[in-house]
């Protein structure tokens, strides 16, 4: 049945399609201008949804990366401190090899011993050393040096033999947080054993950084085979601890010098147990430096999957936010079209007013 259109019933119809028009052009203009596809949550409610979460994500790949980074710096001090080490151990054993040779003179000895003080005495500055501000062989306690060294409470005696004694009480502590430790006594490290340094590398996941003190330089005392008159069978009780392992060598050196000791034999056998004691130590410290390289690794491997995360996580931020430029040109361009073809249409089905007819 038809039904009769009147002049306001077009006009009311017309506003409302220009007023949707400009609403459509004035959405693409603010498109182009931020290069955004939702400025709104009323936007894409769904779509917006995926965005923040990719932008979470981000943030946490950001503070992940940046852990890890702290964490790998942390190891590669510590693996450097322990290459030095290793090369102190090194040339101490060659020192040592020197030194139990018959044919040293007075002179030699005087002259390795000389060196080894200050192979020990480096090792010292070693224990303490720093990252940035920060002690890193000290567990809890970063802010103070770990290590004491007293070298000179170390004292010493001979035995029937002319065998050295040397008695390293209060040689070397260690402090770390509310503990003090005698590094020459064999004492329960459990509390030291739980200070340990930790990075967060991912969700509820944490990364162990710590080398303790006790691992660095060991401590305690353990047992050596020796031949006393040609018999073996016999042991001896000897430090676990490089830095005091290095001043009773010296302190072997020096007692022969002192006391004009030139018997070649003796001086031998108080100096061949060092070799084989420094070896413990090497491999000790090179165990360390497999442990830790193998951390600096993984790290490797975090960051590496880290850079991947952060590209798929951009672009599917990416995906819901950023703009196709040329694709929000081509709507703006018809949607403009529309309003000024709109506009034409406009001026026909207007009634006419006195201005027309004034024309």
């Amino acid at each position: 049945m038809p039904f009769r259109v009147t002049n306001s019933m077009m006009v009311a119809n017309y506003n409302r399609n220009q007023n949707a028009a400009q609403v459509r052009m004035h959405e693409h203009q603010n498109q182009l201008a931020t290069q955004k596809k939702i400025s709104r949550l009323s936007d894409d409610p769904v779509n917006i949804v995926k965005s923040l979460n990719a932008r979470s994500r981000l943030y946490d790949v950001e503070q992940y990366q940046k852990n890890i980074e702290d964490a790998k710096a942390w190891l590669t001090q510590t693996e450097s401190a322990l290459m030095e080490l290793n090369e102190l151990i090194k040339r101490a054993g060659e020192l040592a090899v020197q030194a139990s040779n018959d044919v040293c003179t007075d002179d030699d000895r005087t002259a390795i011993s000389r060196e080894i003080i200050q192979l020990r005495d480096q090792i010292a500055t070693l224990a303490n050393t720093t990252m940035g501000d920060k002690y890193i062989f000290g567990g809890y306690n970063v802010s103070s040096a770990p290590f004491v060294f007293s070298p000179d409470a170390a004292s010493y005696s001979f035995d029937a033999d002319n065998m050295v004694i040397v008695n390293n009480a209060d040689v070397v502590q260690y402090n770390f947080e509310d503990y003090v430790i005698d590094m020459s006594e064999n004492t329960d490290l459990d509390d030291e054993r739980l200070q340990h340094i930790r990075y967060e590398i991912n969700i509820a996941q944490e990364f162990d950084i710590s080398i303790s003190g006790t691992q660095f330089l060991g401590f305690g005392t353990y047992e050596i085979p020796v031949v006393i008159d040609g018999e073996t069978g016999h042991s001896r009780e000897v430090s676990g601890n490089i830095y005091i392992t290095f001043n009773e060598l010296f302190t072997v050196l020096n007692a022969f010098s002192e006391f004009n000791l030139d018997e070649g034999e003796i001086l031998h056998k108080n100096v061949q147990p060092f070799i084989a004691r420094l070896q413990v130590h090497q491999q000790n410290v090179l165990t360390q430096v497999a442990d830790v390289g193998g951390r600096i690794a993984r790290m490797d491997l975090m960051l590496d999957r880290y850079s991947k995360d952060e590209i798929n996580y951009t672009q599917m931020k990416s995906d819901v936010e950023d703009l196709d430029l040329a694709e929000a040109l081509m709507w703006f361009s018809m949607t403009e079209a529309v309003y000024r073809a709109s506009l034409g249409v406009g001026g026909r089905i207007l009634p006419p007013s006195l201005v027309d007819f004034m024309r």
